[in-house]
């Protein structure tokens, strides 16, 4: 009689931990879905950019900047907000973004370090004289922030960006000045009336790009918003170890656009 008391004692005890573990497994599987699920905002995103590639302060060899043509620089990226409390005034967003960078300047140069391509050779040297660059690069960018409602019509968020490089432009030329080849004492090549020499640094293009943004964003309606982003890259625009530049210059851009909220 014992023994079937302990029988019946230990097959109650199984079946009470095994329905204990389904509903801990069917809790869990259900956490695990509400998070992906509850409290999350898609959003589709177009903006253009206002910036370029440049360094940190004007170094001295820049003179002066005669012309600045931003060029129609666009954006387009795909989002996903998960808010960490029920009243969605923090979450966390991550996406994908396609965008363009570039500008188009002229510049009067002294002592600019610099390579040029003549007569099929490249020829490195110090440039005094005038300059034209042109930028225009592509990347596949994974912008992830931290997000705060300030009320039902602003957001402001700020965080990380990371890109790939997928096309690259980088070059130019020089023209109505000299070239000291070497050094600032060297030989003397001159460029005046027509004369000019091209350079192309697309292949020194870092592939990848990493840096931080700001922004907010302003609901129209329920689904309709503009917004305005900040972003600086924190590593160069060019390989560090390319010399043919004396400083580095970095990706700053101001991204204006629209939005559309699901």
């Amino acid at each position: 009689m014992k023994f079937k008391n302990i029988m019946i004692l230990c097959i109650s005890i199984l079946s009470l931990g095994t329905i204990n573990a389904q509903e801990t497994e069917k809790i869990d599987t259900n956490s695990f879905e509400e998070f992906f699920t509850k409290n999350i905002d898609f959003q589709v995103r177009a903006h253009f950019s206002i910036g370029g590639s440049s360094p940190l302060g004007l170094p001295e060899e820049i003179r002066s900047i005669n012309s600045y043509n931003p060029g129609l620089q666009l954006g387009l990226e795909a989002n996903a907000t998960k808010w960490l409390t029920d009243d969605k005034q923090w979450g966390i967003r991550a996406g994908l973004r396609f965008e363009t960078k570039g500008m188009k300047t002229k510049a009067d140069v002294k002592n600019y370090k610099t390579e040029i391509i003549q007569g099929g050779d490249k020829v490195a040297g110090y440039y005094t004289g005038a300059v034209q660059t042109t930028v225009k690069n592509t990347y596949l960018t994974v912008p992830v922030s931290a997000i705060y409602k300030i009320n039902e019509s602003w957001n402001v968020y700020g965080g990380l960006y990371f890109s790939a490089l997928i096309d690259k432009t980088f070059d130019g030329y020089v023209s109505d000045g000299y070239l000291r080849e070497g050094t600032p004492t060297g030989e003397k090549i001159n460029f005046t009336g027509d004369s000019q020499a091209a350079y192309d640094f697309s292949d020194e293009v870092r592939k990848f790009q990493w840096g931080t943004q700001v922004g907010a964003e302003w609901k129209m309606n329920k689904h309709f918003f503009l917004l305005g982003e900040l972003s600086y890259g924190f590593n160069g625009v060019l390989n560090k170890d390319f010399d043919a530049i004396s400083f580095s210059m970095h990706n700053i851009y101001l991204n204006l656009g629209f939005g559309y909220q699901f």
